[in-house]
């Protein structure tokens, strides 16, 4: 392992294992007749720093967060790098999970508290793996949380281990995102608002609007057709936020989604300092949306701005991004979104 790597993993490590033993010396007196107070994991802290793979499974999906190098990725969306706070957060509430109350032993009663085993669509359990290179440190079937648990966190989940009849009630706060943009920095890329200074949207039938910035926060219609009005001001300026703090849903490696050209509308967005980004989007299973974007510059740019170009591009040309419903609202407008004809409101008074 690289100096950098052990820094890094070793980090996360001593925060578990510190955080572990304060709970320990710090642990709520357990007074309730039947309540019981022991590990969910019995020395998982000492083993935090050889975890090297998590697996996360529902009914729908499945989650894999491999340690490769100095860094974790998502194994299932091309190495695309994952969060370090997140994984620190998971290991450390693996570490502080205690049971508490044994539940039910029965299987017919285990979708109640949703620690069924994941064998149909209906499921709602999660189940939880965790390895290292030398095999399985932890497996868990994660269901409800329950939020009212005496213990230092005041909240919990119902538990049970896989092959286990016994289902238990178990205290600490223990986060596993079931969604890929919870395993990663959801934000990957920034371009304020207010440096925006033009917007041309073209939909895939190769009809245009354009809009330019008229005022501190105000856009027009610069293809403005004739006998219509704007209906909602805010739908024509909020335009320029396309890629104001953009975060993802999903992402996948460049070539993982298809854009074909009877489906794919691609928004052009100025800066008033010479950045232009390209985004080509398209809607895959009806509200899914995902884009390809790509960086350029005006001819009278700054030599910043063109480096800023070049280094979006370095980090985006590798990637498609599934974008947030608002956003692509935001970066798809059309005439229809925004104009009305004032003369169908006359005929109606």
């Amino acid at each position: 392992m690289n100096p950098k790597a052990f820094i890094g993993f070793t980090a996360v490590t001593a925060i578990v294992v510190v955080a572990a033993g304060f709970s320990i010396t710090s642990r709520y007196s357990v007074h309730k007749v039947g309540l019981q107070d022991k590990p969910v994991l019995p020395g998982f802290a000492d083993k935090a720093s050889t975890v090297s793979e998590i697996i996360v499974q529902d009914a729908k999906k499945t989650i894999t967060v491999k340690r490769q190098g100095d860094k974790w990725v998502m194994a299932d969306r091309q190495n695309y790098v994952a969060s370090n706070e997140v994984l620190s957060d998971m290991l450390l509430g693996l570490s502080e999970l205690r049971l508490r109350e044994a539940k039910t032993k029965k299987p017919n009663l285990y979708e109640r508290l949703q620690v069924e085993d994941l064998k149909g669509k209906k499921a709602k359990s999660i189940l939880l793996t965790v390895k290292s290179k030398s095999g399985e440190l932890a497996k868990l079937i994660l269901g409800k949380v329950n939020a009212d648990v005496v213990g230092p966190s005041n909240v919990g989940r119902y538990i049970r281990k896989p092959g286990e009849a016994q289902s238990w009630l178990a205290s600490g706060r223990l986060d596993v995102p079931g969604d890929i943009n919870k395993w990663v920095k959801p934000e990957f890329l920034h371009v304020a608002s207010k440096r925006v200074s033009n917007v041309k949207v073209r939909q895939a039938d190769g009809s245009e609007m354009i809009v330019s910035r008229a005022g501190k926060e105000k856009f027009k219609i610069d293809n403005m057709p004739e006998k219509l009005v704007v209906e909602y001001q805010s739908d024509i300026d909020n335009m320029g936020d396309g890629l104001d703090k953009l975060e993802l849903e999903d992402v996948k490696a460049a070539g993982q989604i298809k854009f074909p050209a009877d489906k794919t509308l691609t928004t052009e967005i100025k800066t008033n300092d010479g950045l232009i980004v390209d985004v080509k989007m398209v809607d895959v299973d009806d509200g899914h949306f995902w884009a390809a974007l790509s960086a350029k510059t005006a001819d009278t740019a700054s030599a910043a701005v063109k480096k800023e170009a070049a280094a979006l591009n370095a980090k985006l040309s590798k990637w498609v991004y599934e974008l947030p419903a608002h956003k692509y609202r935001y970066m798809s407008r059309k005439f229809s979104d925004v104009l009305k004809d004032p003369s169908k409101d006359k005929k109606k008074k």
